[in-house]
């Protein structure tokens, strides 16, 4: 066996990227500050700020324009930092998002981001890939790989050593070692002008609707503002102050935030999700989690550590134990061992595989009579075959090795035994697979090569049965807790396996996942769509499954009304991914391909990780909602202060500055303070969403309605009850306004919590609450204190009386608000 190439060295990696930059391609449409800048301001309420701005100027208010104009200027601020807060998050998974490739570096092979990759790097090429950088093969062992993002034709091209793979295609099958000539823009692809987007910006089924709402809300509100302007010209003959409560009217009814908060709870939840160490490939799948009602994953590195380690060798003759301390292998345990490590990997990258090598020490003979030969070919798993065969050719002979390992059922088909014989290697099977230990079958051959060609398959080798090798994957020990966690939220947890049956069972029994009933793919084969559907019902446990039988599962699911994640790590596992509602990679073992068609991505392989990310996607969605209900109720005492007054003849509390002034307080109120808001309690104990529930459900719109009301209701009743008692317009806008911020206030608080009431929210920690709301308290307070302030908003300093008013009305409006929040409780609605 040749010796293994070391690659480069950690310095000269470093000075080769310092002198050639990093392997990616250029980004399009890049968001600088300016183009968030430009967008901001085209949204319709800067707009309509302007147009006020230039109203106050024409009728000779400079100052109040000036003040207004200030005001746009920090609300276009608050909106900037949240876009580019959002920004930030998006860009900090560019790097996690990026095709990865497997190296090797100082002797060790590793596996880095795609963008990290060097000219002279020497790569390892496997099946599902995605190749980060031009090559030339230095190996090749049945390469096929597909460059139709280049050249455009569908069909795979074979390839042979010496020959180039280029950046951005495929490995179909096979795998080859490589050494890079050309990084990032220099590659082929880069010269075409090609460019990757990792992050998908489909519209998602909730950005619709915000969409339809917000142009339901403005159509509503303009037409409304039209009437307010009319009712100016024709009773009042002042269309100018009509055109500014007509702008106040529009403002108040247009609720932009919507746009805003979509943009922060998508952006940021990615981010969240992120650190609990899985990749948001698709922002609206976030939308999805919490309707998750079935999870699919695999056993080996999700529900198991993924750190094999090699138990047992059981030859037709004995069964040796290696952690019982005794290393005197036999010589048919030897040979066994041997051949075990002559089908793996010459540089395994896959645990299962570094756990052979790292046995080696006990087969010293092994180097010696293996040193020379070399591999000639070799035949990759396969659905029909689930096993991997490498064929050497010892120097000189004319004769090749064969070497076969893989499901113990499916070599042992192909090996001539007796009956007695097979049956006795079944009973070591099942003893050894009731242990939990995961099996593989060995077996060999000689070979004559009649042809230039080998044999498309295995038919033509005579096998001979070595023995079984078995491994030991212990379970995570975070494992049992999360699937107990699943089951109290309504979520059933399905494994999926490609071991034996009865490992399967050990191991689902540990993890605590129903047992009793097993289903193998060859099982589903023999059921209708119709008796899957049913079998499917009452089976949590289901071994040696392949990619085309997952998507079947995956299907019968669906067909029962179950909303399905599913993980995957194969080529073939892709169409299983796609189906599902979440398709989540794996992302340390998982294909390119596989993470290209999920939508998540799991960086670590563990299972509690998918499970956290269920639980943030709950807590994303129900903070959501909150500022969603927030919004619409905040929204309703503001169009009442401006248009309710005007149907009586009265001066309108809010003028534009007003609002603006609002805005400020209700933009960082619903993008930050909802956002990090913590979970509900029972967040994870109520069984999952609906997943045709809309978030503009009657009963949130209903909910959000009538505590605008009360709102709309204290604020315009004490406004008009000031004015009968003869206070100043000034005094009664004051207090009403007041009363108005300190409602807006104490609505943010009580809107923090569905379930909780006022007292246990203030016990629950939100680290910008006070920053955002103690900031509006301030502000208005410095609006009645300062007189070139007080004068632009038409404000009066309040007397002792009046601040006591404010906090009566506050007092009002929170008792109103609870008491509302009690009664969709006892609805059940959530």
């Amino acid at each position: 066996m040749p010796s293994p190439m070391q690659g480069l060295t950690k310095s000269r990696v470093a000075q080769l990227q310092e002198q050639d930059g990093f392997n990616e391609l250029a980004v399009a449409d890049k968001k600088t500050v300016f183009k968030l800048l430009l967008r901001i301001l085209a949204e319709p309420t800067f707009a309509l700020l302007f147009l006020a701005g230039a109203i106050y100027l024409v009728i000779g208010k400079i100052d109040d324009a000036l003040i207004l104009i200030g005001f746009i200027f920090i609300s276009v601020g608050i909106t900037l930092f949240q876009e580019r807060k959002s920004e930030k998050a998006i860009e900090a998974l560019k790097d996690l998002s990026s095709p990865r490739a497997i190296v090797i570096r100082d002797g060790i092979t590793q596996r880095i981001a795609g963008e990290y990759v060097v000219v002279g790097d020497i790569l390892v090429i496997e099946e599902g890939d995605r190749i980060p950088a031009d090559a030339q093969l230095l190996e090749a062992h049945d390469l096929l790989v597909d460059e139709s993002l280049l050249t455009g034709e569908s069909e795979p091209l074979k390839k042979d050593g010496a020959d180039y793979v280029h950046s951005g295609c495929m490995v179909i099958r096979g795998g080859g070692i490589a050494k890079v000539t050309a990084i990032g823009m220099q590659t082929e692809l880069g010269k075409i002008g090609g460019s990757l987007s990792q992050i998908n910006n489909l519209n998602s089924p909730l950005q619709q609707d915000i969409g339809v709402l917000i142009k339901r809300f403005t159509i509503f509100g303009v037409a409304l503002s039209i009437l307010v302007l009319l009712i100016y010209e024709l009773v009042h003959r002042t269309w100018l102050q009509g055109a500014l409560t007509a702008i106040s009217l529009t403002m108040a009814l247009l609720p932009e935030e919507f746009t805003v908060i979509l943009t922060v709870f998508m952006a940021l939840g990615v981010w969240r999700i992120s650190r609990q160490k899985v990749l948001t490939r698709y922002a609206p799948v976030i939308e999805t989690l919490g309707s998750i009602t079935t999870l699919c994953v695999d056993k080996t590195g999700t529900l198991t550590l993924n750190k094999m380690s090699l138990e047992v060798l059981a030859t037709p003759e004995s069964i040796l134990f290696l952690s019982s301390g005794d290393q005197n292998l036999n010589s048919t345990q030897k040979e066994l061992l041997s051949y075990c490590v002559l089908a793996s990997e010459l540089k395994p990258f896959d645990p299962m595989e570094q756990a052979f090598h790292e046995k080696c020490y006990l087969i010293p003979e092994y180097a010696n009579r293996y040193c020379n030969h070399e591999l000639v070919h070799e035949y990759g798993l396969s659905p029909e075959l689930p096993a991997m065969t490498h064929i050497w050719k010892a120097p000189g002979s004319v004769e090749y090795l064969v070497a076969i390992k893989g499901a113990p059922e499916a070599v042992l088909k192909r090996c001539n035994l007796s009956q007695a014989q097979a049956q006795a290697i079944e009973k070591q099977i099942k003893d050894l697979a009731s242990q939990g230990l995961r099996l593989l079958g060995v077996a060999k051959s000689q070979y004559t090569k009649q042809s230039v060609d080998w044999p498309d398959n295995l038919g033509s080798f005579e096998l001979t049965w070595l023995g079984l090798v078995g491994l030991k994957d212990p379970i995570r020990e975070e494992v049992p807790a999360a699937i107990q966690k699943c089951q109290k939220a309504g979520i059933r947890v399905i494994m999926i396996t490609g071991d034996h049956a009865i490992t399967a069972q050990a191991i689902a029994s540990q993890a605590g996942i129903d047992s009793l009933s097993v289903l193998s793919g060859s099982d589903i084969n023999t059921l209708n769509d119709l008796e899957l559907r049913e079998a499917v019902k009452k089976t949590s446990v289901y071994v040696r499954i392949k990619p085309a039988e997952k998507l079947r599962l995956v299907k019968a699911l669906q067909e029962n009304n179950e909303v399905v994640a599913m993980t995957g790590d194969g080529v073939n596992d892709a169409p299983a991914l796609k189906a599902a509602h979440v398709g989540i990679a794996m992302g340390q073992r998982g294909t390119d391909v596989a993470r290209e068609a999920a939508s998540l991505v799991l960086l670590n392989d563990d299972f509690s990780s998918i499970v956290h990310t269920i639980q943030q996607g709950r807590q994303i969605y129900d903070n959501l909602h909150k500022a969603i209900i927030y919004i619409v109720a905040i929204h309703i005492p503001m169009a009442g202060a401006v248009f309710i007054p005007i149907l009586f003849g009265i001066q309108p509390i809010l003028d534009p500055i007003h609002i603006v002034f609002l805005q400020m307080i209700i933009d960082p109120a619903c993008a930050i303070i909802f956002e990090m808001e913590s979970p509900e309690s029972d967040v994870m104990l109520r069984p999952p969403r609906n997943i045709n529930q809309k978030l503009f459900s009657l009963q949130n719109i209903s909910m959000a309605l009538l505590q605008g009301a009360g709102l709309t209701a204290i604020v315009v009743g004490l406004y008009f009850w000031l004015l009968n008692m003869n206070y100043s317009h000034a005094m009664a806008t004051t207090l009403s306004f007041g009363s108005l911020v300190l409602g807006n206030i104490s609505l943010i608080i009580v809107s923090r919590s569905k379930n909780d009431h006022l007292f246990k929210i203030l016990k629950k920690t939100n680290p910008s609450q006070k920053w955002i709301l103690g900031i509006g308290a301030i502000s208005f307070g410095f609006l009645i204190t300062i007189p070139f302030l007080r004068d632009r908003f038409q404000f009066a300093v309040p007397t002792p009386e009046g601040a006591l008013v404010i906090l009566a009305s506050g007092l009002l409006g929170i008792t109103w608000y609870e008491l509302v929040k009690l009664g969709y409780r006892r609805k059940g609605v959530q």
